[in-house]
C-alpha cells in the first residue's frame, strides 16, 4: 500500500511538474517581458511563482508594458490620401483616453474615434492640404498635436515599379506575372531597378469581372512614363497597355508607323508623335466618352474622335504585347490608371508628381 502512494505521488509530482512548464511556456508565448528581475512580487519578474504566472496569463495583452509615450502623435504630420481609398491612422500614445476632438471637421468620409483617437474611414471628397488639430484628454491630462491631409484623386491603379517591385497602390487589385526575358532599368526618377524593361516579352495579370476598370465609353485617363529603344519602323506596331478581351473590346493604347510617321494609338483615334528613343517621356491620354486628349510631358498634343468603343470585357490586364505579338521595346514607369477624363492642369500635375485636387 505504501509503494502504491508513493507511485501515486510520484506521478502527482510528475504532472505537476508538466503543469508547471506548461504555465512557464504560455508566459513567454504571452510576451510577459520582465520590468523588475529581482522582485518575485513582480508579476513581470523572472523571479516569479505559479500564481504569478497565472495573474499575468489573465491579464493577457495588458501584462505587456506599453512603449508609447503619454504624449499624442501620429507615424507621420502630413498625410496625403487618395480618394475612396480605405485608411486607418494610429496612435502611438500610452495613456487612458477620455475623450478625443478635433478641429475643423476631417474630410467627408473620415471618422476620428473618441477613445482612441484613431482615425479611418474613406475619403470621398477632394480636398487640398488642411492643418487639423487633434486633442486628447487622457489619465495623464490634455495633450494635442497638428495634422496635415490632402484627400486627391485616387488612382485605380497606379504601379512604380520601386525596387522591382510590381506592387499597386491604386484601388484595383492585381497580381501581376512576367515573362521569362523581362529586367529592370533604372526609373525616371533615376531609381536603380526603378522600371520595367520589355523585350519580346510582356507582363499581365487576370481581373475578375468585378473590376473597377472603366469600359466602353466610361470616362477615364491613362498615363505612364516610356522610354522606347529606338523609333518605329515603317508599318511596325507596338502595343503599352490593354485590359480586356484579346482583339474585340479591349481598351488599349500603343505605338503605330504609318507611312513613315508614328503616333499615339488609342482604340480607333491616332495622335501623331513619335516618343523620343533613349529618353523618359510622360505620355497621357484623357478619354471623355467620346474624343481623346493626348499628352506629352504635361503638354497638351491634340484631340482626336474615337469611334464609340464597345464595352471592354475586363478579363485580363497586359503589358507589353497583344496576343503574344506586336511587343513593345523599352521601358515603362509610373502608370496610372484614372476613373476621369483628367484636365489640362491634372495631367501637368500628374506629370510633376504633384498631387492632383481635382480633374
Amino acid at each position: 500500500m505504501k509503494s502504491r502512494i508513493c507511485c501515486d505521488n510520484h506521478e502527482l509530482g510528475e504532472i505537476y511538474k508538466l503543469i508547471f512548464v506548461w504555465f512557464f511556456f504560455s508566459f513567454s508565448a504571452f510576451g510577459c517581458n520582465p520590468s523588475d528581475l529581482s522582485n518575485a512580487g513582480d508579476v513581470y519578474s523572472r523571479e516569479f511563482k505559479e500564481t504569478q504566472i497565472l495573474a499575468c496569463i489573465l491579464k493577457g495583452k495588458d501584462c505587456i508594458p506599453c512603449v508609447g509615450t503619454t504624449s499624442l502623435y501620429y507615424p507621420q504630420n502630413t498625410y496625403l490620401l487618395g480618394q475612396n481609398f480605405p485608411v486607418f491612422i494610429k496612435t502611438n500614445l500610452c495613456s487612458q483616453i477620455f475623450s478625443c476632438k478635433v478641429s475643423p471637421a476631417l474630410p467627408t468620409g473620415l471618422t476620428i474615434q473618441n477613445e482612441t483617437c484613431e482615425i479611418s474611414g474613406s475619403r470621398t471628397t477632394i480636398s487640398s492640404y488642411t492643418d487639423y488639430s487633434v486633442t486628447a484628454t487622457t489619465s495623464n491630462g490634455d495633450t494635442s498635436t497638428t495634422l496635415r491631409i490632402g484627400v486627391e484623386m485616387g488612382s485605380l491603379v497606379h504601379l512604380k515599379f520601386t525596387n522591382g517591385s510590381f506592387e499597386n497602390s491604386g484601388i484595383q487589385p492585381l497580381t501581376l506575372t512576367a515573362g521569362s526575358s523581362l529586367t529592370f532599368t533604372t526609373g525616371y526618377e533615376g531609381d536603380p531597378n526603378g522600371a520595367i524593361h520589355l523585350n519580346t516579352t510582356d507582363i499581365s495579370s487576370q481581373i475578375g469581372g468585378d473590376s473597377m476598370l472603366p469600359s466602353g465609353i466610361s470616362p477615364r485617363t491613362i498615363c505612364i512614363w516610356l522610354k522606347p529603344d529606338a523609333l518605329l519602323g515603317t508599318g511596325v506596331q507596338e502595343l503599352i497597355f490593354s485590359y480586356g478581351t484579346l482583339f474585340n473590346n479591349a481598351c488599349g493604347f500603343g505605338l503605330q508607323n504609318t507611312a513613315g510617321v508614328t503616333g499615339l494609338l488609342f482604340y480607333s483615334a491616332k495622335q501623331t508623335f513619335a516618343p523620343p528613343a533613349g529618353i523618359w517621356t510622360h505620355i497621357c491620354i484623357s478619354f471623355d466618352g467620346t474624343n481623346s486628349s493626348y499628352y506629352a510631358n504635361g503638354s497638351f498634343l491634340g484631340s482626336q474622335t474615337n469611334v464609340s468603343p464597345a464595352s471592354t470585357i475586363l478579363q485580363r490586364i497586359t503589358f507589353g504585347s497583344w496576343g503574344g505579338g506586336y511587343y513593345y521595346h523599352g521601358g515603362i514607369d509610373g502608370f496610372r490608371v484614372f476613373g476621369s477624363a483628367l484636365s489640362v492642369t491634372a495631367v501637368s500635375q500628374v506629370y510633376q508628381g504633384l498631387p492632383v485636387f481635382g480633374p
